[in-house]
């Protein structure tokens, strides 16, 4: 079931439409649910029927209900390229009209940098050479409030 493609994919692939498949973006372009989007949970493709995650229709008891839509009132507006063969189909399509399509780098995720072993060891060392210090200045001034107190008992 071939979906028309967004404007911009269309320039960048030379194709107009494209079959569409479960992890797609779409938009739906006509009907009652015009203006609304998701991304492709199913496509039935005896029934000719495509479900988008997010459309769905109240019944009469007030429960929602899926809404399947017709692949003619959907745009594709992000393709979903992971699919196995997908992207060798959309380049041999681009290379009829002699455009050439290039893999998009995947996004890379920015990780949180974690301290090596050794920078680990030095804070645990930091660490326990202040809770040394903070004992140490504890017990002085355990002693303090001792002499204290026993200062005042002789007096």
């Amino acid at each position: 079931m071939n979906v028309r493609l967004n404007k911009d994919l269309r320039k960048k692939y030379g194709i107009r439409s494209f079959p569409v498949s479960t992890g797609d973006v779409v938009s739906i372009k006509k009907g009652p649910k015009k203006g609304e989007g998701g991304k492709v949970l199913d496509v039935d493709h005896t029934a000719l029927i495509v479900l988008v995650d997010g459309i769905t229709v109240s019944k009469a008891d007030g429960k929602q209900k899926e809404y399947y839509v017709q692949p003619s009132m959907l745009e594709i507006t992000r393709l979903d390229v992971s699919h196995r063969g997908r992207l060798e189909k959309l380049k041999a399509k681009a290379a009829l009209r002699d455009i050439v399509v290039e893999e998009e780098p995947e996004p890379i995720e920015e990780t949180k940098e974690t301290p090596t072993q050794e920078g680990e060891a030095e804070a645990s060392a930091d660490s326990n050479e202040e809770s040394d210090e903070k004992a140490a200045s504890e017990e002085v001034a355990e002693e303090n409030s001792e002499e204290v107190e026993n200062d005042n008992k002789q007096d």
